[in-house]
């Protein structure tokens, strides 16, 4: 008779458990897979459907004349009354903000034939119109609606902390919504939705 123990209670051996998850993981990938609908070795297309306006406001634009980028005449809300308008702000050194000059120059390319449609203009923060023009050159955006805030008063008067920010506002002159961060040309088409319905 021996008096050694037996093995009754001793624990599974590592490679055991791993022939038994194996298995389960497998399974759980497949039923994941199919609730995304992905298919093996099909890439998933991502969508980037923009999301309705969160930020709903309502306060008077704050009026304001700047001097335009090309030629001396000033610019100010009121030139825009009946029409929607996009004030985006922004500065040649901020990276997000130069990403979305193109996206903004298309859409006021696109809408500049209709006097009563949507309007853009964007206000260059603490730069010189000799700066800005070489920018807009060298990046090839050449008729993109520039006002020149170089004392950055109108920033303040808007309440601007950082770059990019886009404030939209309604025919009435009443701003109703404040994008923060880069604006995307579809983006810009759901805010004019969220003006229509709340019209």
């Amino acid at each position: 008779m021996s008096d050694q123990p037996t093995d009754a209670g001793a624990a599974p051996s590592p490679t055991l458990l791993v022939l038994l998850i194996l298995p389960l993981l497998a399974i759980l990938v497949a039923l994941m897979m199919l609730a995304l609908e992905i298919r093996p070795g099909a890439t998933p297309t991502p969508t980037f459907a923009p999301a309705p306006p969160r930020s709903v406001l309502d306060f008077p634009a704050p009026d304001f004349r700047l001097p335009r980028l090309a030629g001396t005449t000033l610019v100010s809300p009121g030139d825009y009354a009946g029409r929607p308008l996009f004030l985006n702000f922004w500065a040649t050194w901020c990276a997000p903000c130069v990403r979305e000059l193109p996206a903004l120059a298309e859409f006021a390319a696109e809408h500049s034939a209709n006097p009563a449609g949507p309007a853009l203009l964007t206000i260059n923060l603490g730069e010189t119109g000799a700066q800005v023009e070489g920018f807009l050159r060298e990046i090839g955006l050449q008729n993109l609606p520039v006002a020149l805030d170089i004392n950055q008063v109108v920033k303040r008067d808007y309440g601007v902390q950082n770059l990019p920010t886009t404030f939209v506002i309604d025919g009435e002159g009443t701003v109703r919504h404040m994008k923060l961060g880069e604006m995307r040309y579809d983006e810009m088409g759901v805010y004019l939705d969220a003006l229509a319905d709340a019209g």
